[in-house]
């Protein structure tokens, strides 16, 4: 899970867990106000209806489109049970407890004390406090109201789908309000983790850019201190590390440009043999290594952009070395034979990188192979470049001789390096094959570079 995802998780979810805990009992709050809210407005209508019944004026017409009217405009519904036993109104649902019997106190203040006579003389009856029972599906309020008429009785039946209404209304506020909390704080963390993790996504980039090679790559400094802080040490190391190539390669240039005086001094030497062919081909080696000095010295002063950039055709190289090992080879009767199945085949390497590896791979042979012992090369095209087999009859590699500076013939264990260095250059690799004829191979696999030259 990416450090991004880590702070949505973690915001999301304490935002989730506390409006759970806020949420939850305040639900429990809402449910309880609503139902007391729902059965008070029901007292309140069924109130008002006894107070008209009080006054004892009015008629059986008048009484009854009256409740109609309050029936209309009420979420509960009324039924009035007139003096003579006459009943308007709503029809209430069957199995309803029986109604209370009013209390006989003064509900309405008049100052009559719940008598039947109007002692307070202001023409208006006893009303009693209202008398609320729950039923099977919801509530029911029962008030008496007593007048000159008689007393009648105002019954008022809520059921729970009413109440369950103003339940769900008051909780669907309570999940809008958390369910946009919860968008706000996902919302807010994307923001704060896009900030976090920008400059740290670019710091892993220019990691990636100097592990790759491109020492100029530095890493943008901003964000939280702590980031920049990598990124400032970051960019710290690039620099040391441009710092010690760029003096690693000037010493390695001073040291070969240092070996341009006695090398100078020996082709003077071998100019200075009479003529002969051991003398021609002493200034012949002489001149091939004044050139290997050269291409050390050019590119260890290489920038590192042509060092990314480089490549070379292989079958050209190949036939070079080939044609320059192989007078060597035939003075110790040795038949050398090559064989290249590719025209144009690029690799990511000079082409004085793969002459040197060449070259330690076919000097190995001749210095470590019976003499008549054969050598073939053969170029072969892979799935993403080409192989180079230089196959001898002699008695093989020892194990870990291609390990740099390991060898057990007395020499310095760096031409198979210089071999495996050039291959890995490349992206690619050096094995060590025995065949099953008794002959060994030495297999440079070698990754083609970017260019439209390559063809497959």
């Amino acid at each position: 899970m990416t450090l991004r995802a880590r702070i949505l998780v973690l915001a999301t979810g304490l935002t989730a867990l506390v409006l759970v805990l806020f949420a939850v009992p305040l639900a429990v709050a809402f449910k309880q106000s609503a139902s007391d809210r729902v059965i008070r407005e029901t007292e309140y209508v069924a109130q008002g209806v006894a107070d008209y019944l009080s006054t004892g004026a009015y008629s059986d017409t008048q009484i009854t489109k009256y409740v109609e009217r309050v029936n209309s405009r009420a979420d509960a519904a009324i039924t009035v049970m007139l003096p003579d036993g006459a009943t308007v109104g709503a029809t209430l649902p069957t199995g309803l407890p029986s109604p209370a019997r009013g209390t006989g106190s003064d509900g309405d203040h008049d100052g009559d004390g719940g008598r039947g006579d109007d002692a307070d003389a202001d023409d208006l009856g006893t009303v009693s406090t209202s008398s609320v029972q729950q039923a099977a599906d919801g509530w029911v309020v029962d008030i008496q109201a007593s007048s000159t008429s008689g007393r009648a009785l105002v019954r008022a039946y809520v059921d729970d789908s009413t109440v369950d209404h103003e339940i769900y209304e008051r909780w669907g506020v309570i999940a809008g309000g958390a369910i946009i909390l919860l968008v706000l704080s996902a919302v807010c963390a994307e923001v704060v983790s896009r900030r976090l993790t920008r400059p740290l996504v670019a710091t892993a980039r220019t990691a990636t850019e100097l592990g790759a090679g491109r020492l100029e790559a530095r890493a943008p400094v901003g964000g939280a201190r702590e980031v920049a802080e990598v990124s400032t040490a970051l960019n710290k190391l690039a620099e040391r590390i441009e710092d010690l190539l760029a003096s690693e390669r000037e010493t390695i240039a001073d040291l070969s440009h240092r070996l341009r005086t006695p090398m100078t001094a020996i082709r003077l030497d071998v100019e200075a043999l009479p003529d002969s062919k051991e003398s021609r081909e002493l200034a012949r080696h002489v001149a091939v290594l004044e050139r290997t000095l050269t291409a050390v010295i050019a590119h260890a002063r290489l920038p590192q952009v042509d060092r990314d950039n480089r490549q070379c055709n292989v079958s050209p190289v190949v036939a070079d070395r080939v044609s320059f090992w192989t007078p060597l080879a035939e003075d110790q009767g040795r038949v050398v034979t090559l064989k290249d199945d590719i025209e144009d085949m690029f690799v990511a390497c000079t082409p004085d990188e793969l002459a040197a590896a060449l070259d330690a791979l076919i000097e190995n042979v001749i210095a470590h192979t019976p003499e008549d012992s054969p050598i073939q090369v053969i170029v072969g095209v892979t799935t993403h470049g080409c192989h180079i087999d230089i196959t001898d009859r002699g008695p093989g590699i020892p194990f870990g001789a291609t390990r740099r500076g390991r060898s057990d013939r007395g020499s310095s264990g760096l031409g198979l390096d210089i071999a495996r260095s050039c291959a890995e250059s490349t992206g690619g690799s050096m094995d060590v094959l025995s065949n099953d004829d008794g002959s060994h191979t030495v297999r440079l696999n070698l990754l083609a570079a970017r260019t439209e030259t390559n063809r497959f």
